[in-house]
């Protein structure tokens, strides 16, 4: 169902993404980790829909947060990032689709992201952070460069605090930016280095040909295929 939230704050994470925290000012709104909504700038969709991820948690009460990657060619989207203000009131619908985590699947959670593909994961690991206390997640999250990396800081903060949570970021194009993590796409080696729990959960979403690799990659290290979940937007 279709109901109207108020923009109550506006984070800029990378020079082409930002953040929106809606006021569900009172509505009854529920979702699981993982899944998305579909955006309205008016009541009657005359301007358009577009479809973003919940990158909060469940568990976070009377607010939700989307994030959004800027793309001019998409009216809702042009809109959110050269129009929309603090006090805004925009129409959401959701949450939608079959990529999300729920606690009976497991207690432990691979998660590999690509580019702007760390938004649905994002909410799965603020969900372990935040409303559970006993499952574990390990992140490994690849940009282009760092300065494209979005919720670094974020996800360093959680992982410096939660021991049931771990983060590597690797870069495959820093450029001239400073860099002092690893290089290059996340591979077998990388994830046998740090340890993956084989046996636990994988939920993957990124470009297709990153996406199509990590998920034969699991394979080959003995994951079983129902053990893999794979999100793919472009």
């Amino acid at each position: 169902m279709k109901i109207p939230v108020r923009i109550v704050s506006i984070r800029q994470e990378t020079p082409t993404v930002r953040s929106y925290t809606l006021d569900l000012e009172g509505q009854a709104f529920s979702f699981h980790p993982g899944q998305w909504v579909d955006c309205y700038v008016d009541a009657e969709g005359e301007r358009g829909v577009a479809g973003y991820t919940l990158t909060s948690s469940p568990t976070t009460v009377g607010t939700i947060e989307l994030t959004v990657k800027r793309n001019r060619e998409r009216e809702v989207t042009r809109f959110m990032h050269e129009e929309a203000e603090t006090g805004d009131v925009i129409y959401v619908d959701g949450g939608q689709g079959e990529f999300y985590y729920k606690r009976e699947m497991g207690d432990s959670l691979t998660l590999i992201a690509g580019g702007i593909g760390i938004t649905p994961l994002m909410s799965m690991l603020r969900y372990v952070d935040e409303g559970t206390s006993d499952v574990g997640a390990k992140l490994f999250y690849s940009a282009r460069a760092p300065s494209e990396m979005v919720f670094h800081r974020q996800l360093e903060d959680i992982s410096g605090r939660n021991p049931r949570v771990d983060c590597v970021f690797t870069v495959t194009r820093p450029g001239g930016e400073p860099w002092e993590g690893h290089r290059g796409r996340i591979d077998d080696e990388l994830l046998r280095a740090e340890g993956v729990d084989m046996g636990g959960i994988f939920f993957i979403c990124g470009p297709k040909p990153m996406g199509q690799d990590m998920e034969e990659t699991l394979k080959g290290l003995g994951v079983a295929e129902e053990r893999i979940r794979y999100e793919q937007w472009w």
